[in-house]
């Protein structure tokens, strides 16, 4: 088949559906990813070591907006409202790129047999519908209602309230998307619909989870159409990598450093990050332990300079993880499977959205210490926690069985087969 893949968000929002991508190809398929990166980056390279062809959409706007963008984002995170910071969101990143999504997703359908799109790239959903060609959606974190979990970033507690918090969840939900997607349905021709989540799964193909099973199960009550497919990581020929020699040396001159860096939080604003950097740094050395600090070149640049710290601008999490005793993280769905992938604990620092669910699942599984929210992070706070995970080493234990059970379930693989055989359905 002919299969158009459209993705948008942070660059963990984008990885999934390349690891995707190739596993089709391998199953002999053509495939064209269409990316919108809030970041506003360059997927091109990774691509072409995919083996896929991509097209990135809106990129200009991004890199216009990037400072604006940021500080309203940073402001939000601190704020700590959840229904805020999804306005704001779509309001900053997806509203201002809806239309050229659409038309870049039409221009996709026109080549393609069907399309897959991030479960949020609504555009997407509209322009395979316009074009009269099957669709189907991937989420990065359980997205539909069970009566079994509650929604992600709800407490787990009263489970017979289960029903009800989904029903919350929705409305609003509904107040912040409806009236967009339905306005863009309507300028392109399109029937509103009145219930988001159902037209989901009543109107699409497929809907899958790309989670690992062995932390999210699949429900017994979901939908015949919604899976749980496995964690979709990048295959390691995808990002060849070696260490520089400075950093080679680091590792080898003592035991296994901790890792710490917030992934795309730490796109948002260089002057806030420069900030939260000086904050680990303080935090390891409080700690006692050695460490790596992922950031941007410009940070590392005027970051703390210490004996037991290096710092990295870049490194694929897959290589790097298995040399690390602890990984600290803001909780993105990509960044915690890949921690467990390589049998490490973590401490999470969620921000915003599904990151405070990540870091109560890893908790609770007792591979992880209690959650840090980001907007109380100090460099004690977080050297406690450091110092938790570090003398307890059954956390690692449990770290490397779960690692152990993500590396049998073959997520793209997985994945590409459920994708295969719903469209081979329709």
């Amino acid at each position: 088949m002919r299969i158009g893949i459209q993705t948008w968000g942070t660059e963990g929002d984008v990885r999934p559906f390349f690891s995707l991508a190739s596993a089709l190809r391998d199953r002999g398929h053509t495939v064209k990813v269409v990316y919108t990166n809030v970041e506003g980056r360059d997927f091109g390279p990774l691509a072409a070591q995919c083996g896929v062809e991509a097209v990135g959409v809106g990129g200009e706007y991004f890199r216009a907006n990037a400072e604006r963008n940021g500080k309203r984002a940073q402001a939000s995170f601190e704020l700590g409202n959840p229904l805020s910071q999804l306005r704001l969101i779509v309001e900053d990143l997806m509203d201002p790129v809806a239309m050229a999504m659409f038309e870049a997703g039409k221009a996709l359908a026109s080549e393609s047999d069907a399309m897959v799109g991030h479960f949020l790239a609504h555009p997407a959903g509209s322009a395979a519908e316009a074009s009269g060609i099957p669709y189907g959606v991937v989420a990065l974190q359980p997205i539909f209602a069970s009566a079994h979990y509650p929604p992600v970033g709800m407490p787990a507690f009263a489970r017979w309230l289960n029903p009800l918090k989904w029903r919350l969840v929705g409305r609003v939900l509904e107040s912040v998307f409806r009236d967009r997607v339905n306005d863009l349905r309507t300028r392109v021709g399109l029937e509103p619909v009145r219930d988001l989540h159902r037209n989901v799964l009543e109107h699409c193909a497929f809907g899958l989870v790309a989670v690992s099973p062995s932390l999210f199960p699949r429900p017994p009550d979901w939908s015949p159409h919604a899976d749980v497919c496995g964690f979709l990581g990048l295959p390691d020929a995808a990002e060849p990598w070696e260490p520089e020699p400075a950093l080679r040396a680091f590792l080898a001159d003592g035991p296994p450093p901790a890792f710490l860096s917030f992934g795309s939080m730490f796109n948002l604003d260089g002057d806030r990050t420069s900030a939260v950097v000086a904050k680990l740094a303080e935090a390891v050395v409080i700690a006692g332990t050695r460490a790596i600090i992922q950031a941007k070149e410009e940070v590392i640049a005027r970051a703390p300079e210490h004996a037991s710290i290096a710092y990295v601008a870049r490194a694929p999490h897959a290589r790097l993880f298995p040399s690390c005793s602890v990984i600290v993280h803001h909780g993105g769905a990509g960044t915690t499977q890949s921690a467990l992938l390589a049998g490490r604990p973590s401490v999470v620092v969620p921000h915003a959205a599904d990151q405070f669910y990540w870091g109560d699942l890893l908790h609770q599984r007792g591979v992880a210490s209690k959650p840090l929210a980001a907007r109380a992070l100090t460099p004690k706070a977080l050297a406690a926690r450091l110092r938790f995970v570090l003398e307890r080493p059954d956390l690692t234990r449990r770290a490397g069985t779960l690692g152990e059970a993500l590396r049998t379930e073959r997520g793209p693989e997985r994945a590409a087969e459920l994708v295969e055989r719903a469209f081979a359905r329709g």
